[in-house]
């Protein structure tokens, strides 16, 4: 069975990288570029398996999303990814991400292998 993805991610270039790698991994990757496209997925789609979220998107945290989908899609694996931001350091926001329930934190930039085995083991 292919793996139904959700992945919010602000950065075009990112998400496409991102939807590249996990593509040619046999996932179906369902983008979103904000928090209001990602829940409008999530209203259109009942079978996501794993949801990708940038930590960052804009001047907005992830943090309510993952918020959602704890009390919404209960069990959801939630893996985070973030470069940082100047407001809040790398390992703050990973302390955050670990609080709101994600499975995995990724630090950008990352490797296409990094980014996989993360994704496996959330699915797994």
């Amino acid at each position: 069975m292919t793996r139904q993805i959700l992945l919010v991610e602000d950065d075009p270039a990112v998400r496409h990288l991102i939807v590249q790698f996990l593509t040619r991994a046999g996932a179906n990757v369902h983008e979103a570029d904000s928090l209001e496209q990602a829940r409008q997925i999530l209203r259109d789609r009942a079978d996501i398996d794993l949801a990708i979220l940038d930590f960052w998107l804009g001047k907005d945290t992830a943090v309510g999303l993952m918020d959602d989908l704890r009390n919404d899609l209960k069990g959801l694996p939630i893996l985070i990814i973030s470069g940082g931001n100047t407001a809040t350091d790398l390992e703050t926001t990973q302390a955050i991400a670990d609080i709101s329930g994600a499975v995995a934190f990724l630090q950008k930039p990352f490797r296409k292998n990094d980014l996989l085995e993360a994704v496996e083991t959330a699915l797994s």
